[in-house]
């Protein structure tokens, strides 16, 4: 018989003795931010540090947020907390003209701090980079087993699109990209973004058709959910 442990699988919210919970984890990739740093060093630096700086501040309780040279991952034990950080992250981005790519999914997570190493093990933070480099869009999608609760998507009737965290565009879930305070600008950034890099154009002709897609009020919510919600109404 082999004498290898076994893997205590812990309920989420409730970690176990060696620190292993169940997290949402979100991988985000700053777009552009390689070929920035490789081609002005010094000025993509000083961006670099108001970007960070601004995301370090940020007033998101129940949240973890770890930067380390164009990625940024953010963990959180409640789905909706993740969002509003990724959120934020967004608006952070689109005021220094910068968009970002990622992936949230949920699984377990582990991570030791130790004098300044830190030290993580997740099954989650694995499959959010895999999902991320499929993306191919500047948007942050939801990975399909991720149980997404209707109260997300009850939000889009309770106000504007601007006010959900969560948007169903091209088949895809993502994190809402825009907000009250930076949706006018967020046409005119990704158009400049366009024409400073036009082998690029796909992907910002696709940000492009989500932002029509939101300032024209269409549901943005998926079909299945749409419906339920109709026949619980009528």
């Amino acid at each position: 018989m082999s004498d290898e442990k076994n893997i205590v699988v812990p309920v989420e919210g409730e970690p176990n003795k060696d620190g292993l919970d169940i997290r949402y984890v979100a991988f985000c990739d700053i777009l552009g931010f390689s070929n920035r740093i490789l081609t002005d060093f010094d000025r993509t630096l000083e961006l670099y540090k108001q970007f960070g700086a601004t995301v370090s501040s940020l007033p998101i309780k129940g949240t973890q947020v770890t930067m380390y040279s164009d990625a940024v991952l953010v963990t959180g034990e409640s789905l909706g907390r993740v969002l509003s950080a990724v959120q934020a992250l967004w608006f952070v981005a689109l005021a220094n003209d910068l968009m970002i790519r990622g992936a949230i999914t949920k699984g377990r997570y582990w991570e030791h701090r130790e004098g300044n190493n830190l030290l993580v093990a997740s099954d989650a933070l694995v499959r959010a980079v895999k999902l991320e480099k499929s993306v191919g869009v500047p948007a942050v999608v939801i990975a399909d087993d991720v149980e997404i609760s209707d109260e997300f998507w009850l939000n889009r009737f309770r106000g504007s699109l601007l006010e959900t965290p969560l948007l169903h565009f091209r088949d895809r879930n993502i994190v809402n990209p825009f907000n009250t305070f930076w949706f006018a600008s967020a046409e005119t950034r990704a158009l400049r973004l366009m024409a400073d890099s036009p082998s690029h154009q796909d992907k910002y002709l696709w940000f492009l058709a989500l932002y029509k897609a939101v300032s024209s009020g269409q549901e943005l919510i998926p079909p299945d959910v749409f419906m339920r919600f109709v026949v619980t109404v009528y």
